[in-house]
């Protein structure tokens, strides 16, 4: 299985809205050379913009130092230290005393000082580019109920009994992918703030960040169900999809088709 039929799965199976995103945090200059970019901001953006334009245009994007826009995520990039004045003073909005500002903004998770020289996103299948290092973080935006299933996934393909998720204040893109590279695990989030509005987000949608090492496993384990039962239902039996599927087999949700179809069922009594 390659990048290419990975998201075909997921488009077909779990009718996910959006093309999951790879994200490469380069740490090698020389890596820029292998990098296929196809459009360039004109202006300074965040990275959670970034990562909207890679899902929903489809354009393959390479984000600089210099080119960031948001504080938080130059700070959680490695691309400044910690200002305690003005970090304290930003994050006051999410707290309610000085020392609580501050701890937040300590305790977001950072990619060493100076480390990395920028992050490559690009839609998921242009990873299928020999040329191309792997991605270090696969994100997908999508509805709760679509990541109940791609977690479950997860943890199947991982061995994984439980997982804990890293929810902060704000940053929840840069910080959530930059958590995930870091502690090697699946990471769900909810919108921030700043990703809401910059980063055209839906209020109904959740942040699902898959390490790219485990990514393909993950579909696997998908794949391989739908073979053996005929459908990706956890629950349902043969052909279900997730949300027509019934629990230990319900009788009370057993559909009978109707050979013609009927246009009225239940026709209205006149009651003159």
């Amino acid at each position: 299985m390659n990048y290419t039929d990975a998201v075909r799965e997921l488009i077909w199976n779990y009718r996910i809205d959006f093309d999951p995103v790879g994200i490469r945090f380069v740490f090698d200059d020389s890596e820029k050379d292998n990098l296929l970019i196809t459009h360039k901001a004109k202006s300074r953006l965040t990275l959670c913009q970034h990562i909207t334009i890679a899902r929903q245009a489809g354009y393959s994007l390479f984000m600089e130092p210099d080119a960031c826009l948001c504080k938080n995520a130059q700070l959680i990039l490695g691309w400044r230290q910690l200002d305690k004045e003005a970090d304290t003073r930003y994050h006051l909005r999410y707290a309610c005393n000085p020392e609580h500002a501050l701890e937040i903004a300590k305790n977001k998770p950072k990619l060493d000082f100076g480390t990395c020289k920028g992050v490559y996103v690009a839609p998921l299948d242009v990873f299928d580019n020999a040329k191309l290092p792997a991605p270090h973080v696969i994100y997908i935006m999508c509805v709760p109920f679509q990541a109940l299933y791609i977690l479950n996934d997860y943890m199947a393909a991982t061995g994984k009994p439980s997982l804990s998720s890293f929810q902060t204040p704000n940053s929840a893109m840069c910080g959530g992918s930059v958590w995930c590279f870091q502690q090697n695990s699946a990471n769900m989030t909810t919108m921030c703030p700043g990703s809401k509005a910059s980063g055209k987000a839906e209020m109904s949608h959740v942040n699902v960040f898959i390490p790219g090492t485990q990514f393909l496993d993950t579909i696997n384990v998908l794949k391989k169900r739908c073979e053996r039962s005929g459908g990706p239902s956890l629950l349902g039996k043969g052909g279900t999809w997730p949300g027509l599927e019934r629990c230990a087999g319900c009788k009370t949700l057993t559909l009978k088709q109707l050979s013609p179809p009927v246009r009225n069922l239940y026709p209205q009594k006149d009651t003159d």
